[in-house]
């Protein structure tokens, strides 16, 4: 079985695997803070087809895929361990149209599942990462299967926004799931992994990625040359200064996030000119108890408890997400806050006397002796719960919330509580197959990203998240950079568009299609004829030819769009416009759009002239 590489071992492991080395190079290495102007020696030098940073859930993925695909691999991880937060994880993945799901008659599509991922961002994240998801999850539980991991579909209650039954969980949870990915990347002789290894900087020329730095805990610097490299570095969650920058409303929050979380891989593409996304947002979840050292029962909120601050005040409808609950808490005096219910939630609940034998629950026969036993201004804890009591009554609380108990009476339980930090969902803006995109739209060659490293799909600020999308983050998405950066050359690679294949995009005039002029039948005057229309960057000029009455040939005169997206428009626009004799029913290609509109304003331009 081929080992792990750890520390020392890790060179001559790799040696031995033919792996070429040159000694004692000298390089500038990029984010070396102070050093950065400094040139350090490089002790040892190897080459490889994929180089992957991060040994996590996504990266673990990468290595694999691009292993299935032929390549040769190193992976490298700055902890001691390979799992990151995917080892962390519930190990629930939601798919739809799994054998399991057709085992269970449980009917379902991809478009309902999209929706639902949609739904906390209220519709506002990239449809194309979506969809992508979507439509490849089933292949990603198929694939942990083929793997060892046995998945089952959990169907005795729906998980919070989750519209049907689509939720697949691994034997073991992520650590189960975490142990099988693992064991067949030691049993891969492809992949190569070295531990303790941190990252620290890519290596860039003439605007391309030739791989990265490295340093060894004993201080040795090397350099890993490679024709792809994939950043699978997860999110900042373990890095203060950027949570202060970005999400400061989760500074407070208990940190349950992998320690190697830092930020490395996201500050890294910055400084190559990368764009990013969604960097505001993040997964936490809402009651999470250090005294415990896990996550309580949400369902006791959703049964009917309540939530009240240390001032003995409820504040907020506690019937939403886990992640969305997470700033209400955190927001309260001392970020603390106490889950109080009674003795029928109780029974409901299957942890309840394990809770009670940890000594987290605090008991009492009535209201006043819970103020008491928990140190709140007993007159406020009262309001709050004749407040609550009348809201019950009514079938509504003075929180809009109806998700109600059938009533409040004692005995009551408390249980303080906090809220934690579990990933952040923003980071490098990529294509579909994880391509590393500049803010103009043009692709960094050689640079790919999976996982948290890389703009999510949650939501674009804040705390809006769908339970398991940082599992199909990390998978979908690693073996979608994998497969690419292992397929790919450098020179060959270009941007990867998502064919919207949706009745209704969010990216074209949804007018109906039958109320647009029908174009084929219309004849012009022949010759040749110039238009211009505006583009992303510039303006569009085209030269269109008519024909014995009909457009034959549209030709591009001048444009100065991106090259790789507006040479996804072009192709399909220009023949579509030949095809239909003008632009009508001609679409916009998704993700070009702006470049699509230039082309037929230009067109329609043109035939104006021709009329």
């Amino acid at each position: 079985m081929k080992k792990i590489l750890s520390l020392i071992l890790a060179i001559s492991l790799v040696l031995s695997l033919g792996v070429g080395c040159k000694p004692n190079d000298t390089v500038k290495p990029q984010n070396e803070g102070q050093e950065n102007s400094n040139e350090v020696k490089v002790d040892e030098t190897f080459d490889t087809d994929v180089l992957v940073i991060g040994g996590g859930g996504a990266g673990l993925t990468s290595a694999l895929t691009a292993s299935e695909n032929g390549k040769k691999v190193i992976l490298i991880e700055k902890v001691g361990y390979l799992g990151g937060a995917t080892l962390m994880s519930g190990g629930i993945v939601p798919a739809s149209g799994t054998k399991q799901q057709e085992e269970a008659g449980i009917v379902d599509n991809v478009d309902l599942f999209a929706r639902d991922i949609f739904r906390p961002s209220s519709y506002s994240v990239r449809k194309d990462l979506v969809y992508t998801v979507a439509e490849n999850a089933k292949d990603v539980v198929e694939w942990l299967e083929s793997l060892g991991v046995k998945m089952t579909l959990i169907t005795d209650y729906l998980y919070y926004g989750q519209s049907n039954y689509r939720m697949h969980i691994a034997d073991g949870k992520g650590k189960g799931m975490t142990e099988k990915i693992i064991e067949t990347v030691e049993n891969d002789e492809n992949i190569t992994v070295m531990l303790n290894t941190p990252g620290t900087g890519l290596i860039e020329k003439d605007g391309e990625v030739l791989g990265a730095y490295a340093k060894t805990s004993d201080g040795k610097v090397i350099r890993i040359n490679a024709e792809n490299t994939i950043l699978a570095t997860s999110g900042y969650g373990a890095n203060p200064e950027m949570i202060e920058k970005y999400i400061p409303e989760m500074k407070n929050a208990f940190k349950l996030v992998a320690p190697g979380a830092t930020g490395d891989g996201i500050l890294w593409g910055m400084d190559l000119g990368a764009n990013t996304a969604n960097m505001k947002s993040y997964q936490g979840h809402g009651v999470y108890s250090e005294e415990f050292g896990g996550s309580m029962d949400l369902f006791i909120l959703y049964r009917g408890g309540i939530l009240v601050n240390t001032l003995g005040d409820r504040f907020t409808n506690e019937h939403m997400g886990y992640s969305e609950l997470s700033p209400h808490v955190l927001a309260q005096p001392t970020s603390h806050v106490y889950m109080v219910f009674n003795k029928e939630n109780a029974d409901k609940t299957a942890k309840f006397n394990e809770y009670m034998e940890k000594g987290v629950v605090v008991s009492a026969e009535t209201p006043k002796e819970l103020a008491s036993k928990l140190q709140v201004d007993e007159k406020t804890l009262l309001n709050t719960f004749d407040e609550y009591k009348k809201g019950i009554e009514k079938g509504e609380d003075r929180f809009n919330r109806t998700n109600l108990p059938t009533n409040f009476n004692g005995p009551y339980y408390a249980i303080k509580i906090t809220s934690d930090l579990r990933h952040t969902q923003g980071g490098l803006v990529t294509d579909v197959v994880g391509h590393v995109l500049r803010e103009d739209g043009s692709l960094i060659k050689g640079l790919y990203a999976a996982g948290g490293v890389m703009e999510g799909f949650s939501d674009t600020a804040g705390p809006g998240y769908m339970s398991g999308n940082g599992l199909l983050q990390a998978f979908v998405f690693g073996r979608a950079a994998g497969k690419a950066a292992a397929t790919e050359t450098r020179e060959s690679s270009k941007v990867v568009l998502w064919e919207d294949k949706t009745e209704i995009s969010n990216d074209i005039d949804n007018s109906d299609k039958e109320d647009k002029e029908d174009t084929k039948t219309l004849t012009y005057k022949d010759g040749k004829y110039e238009g211009e229309g505006k583009g992303h960057a510039s303006t569009i000029k085209v030269l269109v030819t008519v024909d014995k009455g009909k457009v034959s040939n549209v030709e591009i005169l001048e444009q100065n769009d991106t090259k790789e997206i507006f040479g996804s428009a072009v192709e399909h626009i220009i023949s579509g416009i030949i095809e239909n004799n003008g632009s009508s029913n001609v679409d916009t290609v998704t993700g070009a759009t702006n470049s699509s509109k230039g082309i037929i304003s230009a067109v329609n331009n043109a035939l104006e002239k021709a009329k």
